[in-house]
């Protein structure tokens, strides 16, 4: 069956600040290592980039987050795919390792850019920039089976609204967010211009799992920072698209959530359902207008995710939110037990057949404007290294 992994990442490397404005090229972040038997206190991730002055890795203490990368660390060498995959640095085993998982088409989003790099909205603007033309640039050796989402420099809206249509042009299939910019909520009156641009461009939304801000000091170990600070900023998000008033008022946008399974749906959907008249009615005693003109739930044909290949009320969500609205991925070459969805979902008895080509293929086919029936497999082989 064919199959479209509609979340995958890279990790980012030395290069991909390459196109820095030359202003800031004295900034560049640096891979920083330590041997492991100065700091065993890092484990296996010993490895950090240094972003004005700062270290972005926290393995312990407030604000835990693992980003994994730079590649000299232990945990790198750990994994069963090659440096070379994992950086995209080397194209031909990147696409050795798609035919071995059953992958025809996968689609990249970067790892460092979970979390904010720097302080300074310009810098940061710039880095995220830099990181789009750099995947850009690795995508297009193999531009049939890779393709990418372009990092939206949120923080800088005059920035991010300008990369719309530059990533348009360049190729990108979607723009990546996290579910808040810092502090701030994706429904804020300074990102219109952002989500009307890339309504214009036809492009989607791609909110991601990340450590955007608000809650990741809240978390001192790896449990809750995957659990709360990485996972929960996802929710906020998806209030601002169907109750904060974003599909309502853009109607031609679409937008998935990633990595976040799939089964919160129906029962956050629910949820906002029964606040809306609670808060329309308080709305209205103030003098208020409407924030949407309908119900949260009304806008879920225009909301996508991806699912993990085992959740067990999978099949209850499509029934909810319908069998043309779900992905899923490999979230390859990440640490999260999800190598094999495609395999595993397409041996699942308890969708049909046909929900299952939906999911593999048809939906992100189109959710991605990757040409429906483009056949891959014919080629998977030709920028594969000899022997793989």
């Amino acid at each position: 069956m064919p199959y479209i992994d509609a979340d995958s990442h890279v990790y980012e490397v030395e290069e991909t600040w390459d196109y820095l404005p030359a202003k800031f090229m004295h900034r560049r972040p640096l891979p920083i290592t330590i041997p492991p038997s100065d700091a065993p206190y890092m484990g296996v991730d010993n490895s950090f980039w240094l972003v004005d002055g700062k270290a972005v890795q926290w393995t312990w203490g407030p604000g835990t987050v693992q980003i994994g990368c730079p590649l000299s660390s232990v945990h790198a060498g750990m994994k069963e795919f090659s440096i070379g995959n994992q950086s995209l640095m080397d194209v031909p085993a990147r696409l050795a390792d798609l035919d071995r998982a059953g992958v025809d088409v996968q689609v990249i989003y970067p790892t460092l850019l979970f979390v904010p790099l720097t302080d300074d909205d310009e810098f940061q603007a710039a880095l995220e920039i830099s990181y789009n033309r750099w995947i850009s640039k690795r995508c297009a050796e193999a531009p049939d089976r890779l393709k990418w989402a372009a990092s939206l420099p949120l923080r800088d809206p005059d920035a991010a609204e300008a990369e719309v249509r530059r990533a348009k042009d360049a190729g990108a299939v979607a723009l990546m967010c996290y579910g808040t910019v810092d502090n701030t909520p994706l429904h804020d009156p300074r990102y219109e211009r952002v989500w009307a641009a890339a309504a214009e461009c036809g492009l989607p939304i791609a909110v991601h799992v990340g450590w955007p801000g608000p809650l990741r000091d809240l978390c001192d170990e790896h449990s809750s920072s995957l659990n709360v600070s990485f996972t929960l900023p996802l929710l906020i998000g998806f209030y601002s698209f169907a109750g904060g008033g974003i599909l309502d008022r853009h109607p031609d946008l679409r937008v998935i959530f990633l990595e976040g399974g799939a089964g919160w749906i129906p029962w956050y959907l629910e949820r906002m359902d029964h606040y809306y008249p609670v808060a329309e009615f308080f709305r209205k005693s103030f003098g208020f207008e409407p924030i949407t003109s309908k119900s949260p739930e009304s806008y879920k044909d225009r909301i996508y995710t991806t699912c993990e290949a085992g959740e067990r009320l999978l099949p209850q969500v499509i029934d909810y939110l319908g069998e043309d609205n779900i992905l899923v991925s490999e979230d390859m070459p990440h640490l999260e037990a999800r190598e094999g969805s495609g395999e595993d979902l397409g041996e699942r008895t308890d969708i049909a057949p046909e929900q299952r080509r939906k999911i593999l293929y048809d939906n992100p086919a189109r959710f991605y404007g990757i040409a429906a029936g483009q056949d891959t497999r014919e080629t998977r082989t030709e920028l594969a290294p000899a022997g793989a």
